[in-house]
């Protein structure tokens, strides 16, 4: 997604080559027809469609980065403190074209800087070990002011309890976030979930099922990682290891919780199975164990007494904190 000066003299090469193939065609056409002359006008048109994304990012890459975003990472964002000056200017720039590449869309809540920061934060956390990544099918995150039931809708009934979710079918291309469970995966650094992370996570299995798996992912850990999924779910509940039980619910969402557990608490996945944690260090090619206990442990936004974030009025610990630790309400996305 980042443009570097390699990535960037290829775009050109690329667009050079586009533009004297088009060239070469209208060229042949005008000469057999002159009336067809009018097709010399795709020339241009074609270096600039396909350079326009790429100038597009680097444009968005030197626009100065908010003082209001960056106050929003250092507060909410373990990951991204934890990170040297170098990490967190490229997390920055992942975080600025996410916004401005992808729609982030309120139904029936108000969208701020503080959401539409986590929504590209929780992007950008899974794929910043990758040099050279896009989420291809994502095209807009609606966020939704509570859990919802599988039928997308949101109106606070009791069998309302998904909290995340990858559409499908007519909502292909549309991420949907629980506005509270969001705000609560990035509240508690000691935690296990984090919503925004674990549908990130999907999409990242997706995209490389349909695009390929990054240069980064060796096939042998590929291959070691399938057999120790289907290994693990073949396991009766007594003889599993000791993971949120939702994850055993299919092997997508064994990876997606496992990459929770990655990302949230490192140190505990490390403990429990030092195997696993090395799979999926070299599978994200991060190494989060050794990189989040840089950061100091404090307390991390909203107080159990303070004010709901979701804008309910009730007390957190009353609102948003029981719905997030009540259940593991996550279907596959």
């Amino acid at each position: 997604m980042i443009v570097t000066a390699e990535a960037n003299r290829k775009n050109q090469r690329q667009a050079l080559v586009a533009t004297a193939l088009v060239a070469w065609a209208s060229g042949l056409l005008t000469w057999l027809s002159p009336a067809l002359w009018v097709l010399l006008g795709l020339i241009p048109f074609t270096y600039w469609w396909v350079r326009r994304r790429c100038l597009q990012r680097m444009s968005v890459m030197q626009q100065l980065f908010p003082d209001q975003w960056e106050q929003i990472l250092r507060e909410h964002v373990a990951f991204f403190e934890a990170l040297d000056e170098v990490g967190k200017g490229r997390f920055r720039q992942l975080v600025q074209i996410f916004l401005n590449e992808v729609r982030i869309t309120g139904i029936r809540t108000e969208v701020d800087d503080t959401i539409r920061v986590l929504v590209a934060a929780s992007a950008a956390i899974p794929t910043f070990g990758f040099h050279d990544w896009e989420y291809h099918r994502l095209r807009e995150v609606l966020i939704y002011p509570d859990a919802f039931d599988d039928a997308y809708r949101s109106h606070g009934g009791s069998d309302e309890t998904i909290l995340g979710m990858v559409g499908l079918h007519h909502l292909s291309g549309v991420m949907i976030l629980s506005k509270p469970a969001l705000l609560a995966g990035f509240n508690h650094q000691s935690g296990k979930q984090n919503v925004g992370v674990h549908e990130f996570a999907h999409l990242v299995e997706m995209e490389a099922s349909e695009y390929g798996l990054p240069p980064e992912v060796p096939w042998m850990v590929v291959r070691q990682w399938v057999r120790y999924v289907a290994r693990e779910l073949a396991r009766t509940s007594k003889h599993r290891a000791h993971f949120s039980a939702y994850a055993y619910t299919n092997e997508h969402e064994f990876f997606a919780v496992l990459a929770e557990y990655f990302f949230t608490s490192p140190e505990l996945l490390k403990r429990r199975d030092p195997a696993l944690y090395a799979m999926l260090r070299d599978m994200f090619h991060q190494d989060t164990e050794s990189l989040l206990p840089l950061v100091p442990r404090r307390r991390q936004g909203v107080g159990r007494n303070e004010p709901c974030p979701c804008g309910s009025g009730k007390k957190y610990k009353l609102c948003c904190l029981v719905k997030a630790g009540a259940t593991e309400p996550r279907p596959a996305a």
